[in-house]
């Protein structure tokens, strides 16, 4: 697989970051459960693009490396300037990770995803607000908030909107 250069990656985030926020508003103004899996999945997906973001932009943003944070989960990533940290919660994590994991997976973890998956399933056909759907609501806030301040610490780095100048590449 080839590697992302630096226009490519900046692309990515903006996109991702827009999408994040319509799924937010679809979301927010009809919450269903197809809604809220696709705002697990966009809120999950930021981190491999904070990954590739501060590889390319070490001094910007970067991992926080701790013991009690398992990597699999995403991590955990940091503004430099502004010591903004972000993370998901394990237990959306792993509500993630019940789409995607294969028959071969340990039966502990195994057991624990679906849990999770389903615990949100439930929160919505009772249409109650439990744990894992507030959970959802405030780690997508928090992501968004997040990718608000990056773009900014961007926009700082840079010295100019990064963002407009991919609009006119594109075009």
């Amino acid at each position: 697989m080839k590697e992302k250069n630096n226009h490519e990656t900046l692309l990515f985030f903006y996109l991702h970051s827009d999408l994040l926020e319509e799924i937010w508003n679809e979301y927010k103004r009809q919450p269903n459960r197809v809604r809220a899996i696709h705002l697990l999945d966009f809120t999950l997906d930021s981190f491999p693009i904070y990954e590739d973001v501060s590889k390319m932009l070490p001094n910007v943003i970067g991992k926080v490396k701790s013991p009690e944070i398992p990597s699999e989960n995403g991590g955990e990533y940091e503004l430099k300037k502004l010591k903004l940290s972000i993370r998901i919660s394990a237990e959306l994590s792993a509500a993630g990770e019940r789409k995607t994991q294969s028959k071969l997976a340990s039966k502990k973890q195994s057991h624990l995803n679906t849990k999770y998956f389903w615990e949100l399933q439930k929160e919505f056909l009772s249409e109650k607000n439990g744990k894992m759907r507030d959970l959802l609501e405030e780690n997508a806030q928090n992501v968004i908030r997040f990718n608000n301040e990056l773009e900014l610490q961007l926009i700082e780095h840079y010295g100019f909107n990064y963002r407009k100048k991919i609009s006119i590449d594109v075009l």
